[in-house]
């Protein structure tokens, strides 16, 4: 089977679970993001171990689980003391390990939690929160989530689309030498257009300056999420964060732009509105 084959294979049982999903909101759409979560950050810890780095795989996993489930419950209270709770022991376990490079085995443990969980944890509180948000809107929550999917995915072709006919100068050669100012700017164009279309049909009441702030954000915020995994990959020395995703690489390499998208977008409306 081709490359293209099972990248359309994978797309094509991925994004219609991922909108079903979606529409369905609650726990169902807090399974789709956790698992998300659990899987992109046990592949980041598996990157570390190329370095000679060994983080606590398990332990910061329940760390993010725990960071998620207080999101979703709106328990901050209980939920603060029980990843305190957790995150101590997770300084003490590293005594017990016998690990070398004790520092950095607690350091990436903690970096895998921060930024993984708690930046995707900001995807969850905004289904929610856009349903407060545009009350006259029938499922809005569910319509601005599939929105900024769209938007991140228009990001990417555009780049890759526009990188390829059109681009000369190299945008940061030394994380990903394929990617191309030009490529950039279009992606950004594009994210730009697909929030347009949302405006331009009345699909949610965004303003025309909402328009601009959100696809300047995606567009800018997503190829550099896409830049951070790449560096990350590249430190490690390998060219995908695994091989889950036939076509696509890893949990991690699929949903890196939407890691540095959602608290971007939570912040935004939150502030906006």
């Amino acid at each position: 089977m081709s490359e293209l084959a099972k990248r359309l294979s994978v797309a094509a049982f991925g994004i219609p679970a991922l909108i079903f999903l979606n529409f369905l909101g609650g726990w169902y759409f807090f399974a789709v993001i956790l698992l998300i979560s659990v899987v992109a950050q046990w592949e980041f810890y598996q990157l570390q171990k190329h370095n000679k780095i060994y983080p606590q795989n398990i332990s910061g996993i329940i760390a993010g689980i725990i960071l998620l489930l207080t999101v979703q419950t709106n328990q901050w209270l209980a939920g603060s003391l029980l990843l305190i709770i957790c995150l101590m022991m997770i300084l003490a376990n590293e005594m017990f390990r016998r690990q070398k490079n004790v520092s950095a085995n607690i350091g990436v443990t903690f970096l895998g939690v921060l930024y993984i969980p708690l930046l995707i944890g900001s995807f969850l509180y905004l289904r929610t929160y856009v349903d407060h948000l545009y009350p006259n809107v029938e499922i809005s929550g569910f319509i601005f989530i599939l929105v900024v999917f769209a938007a991140i995915w228009i990001c990417d072709t555009f780049a890759y689309a526009f990188g390829r006919l059109l681009g000369k100068h190299k945008l940061y050669e030394k994380v990903s030498p394929n990617k191309s100012i030009e490529g950039a700017i279009a992606g950004v164009v594009g994210s730009i257009l697909t929030i347009g279309l949302v405006n331009y049909f009345n699909v949610l009441p965004i303003s025309p300056l909402e328009v601009f702030l959100f696809g300047i954000a995606i567009g800018v915020l997503g190829q550099i999420g896409d830049l951070v995994e790449s560096w990350f990959k590249r430190d490690a020395g390998v060219k995908d964060s695994s091989a889950l995703l036939p076509g696509h690489g890893g949990m991690l390499d699929r949903f890196d732009s939407l890691i540095f998208v959602s608290p971007a977008m939570l912040i935004l409306v939150v502030i906006l509105n």
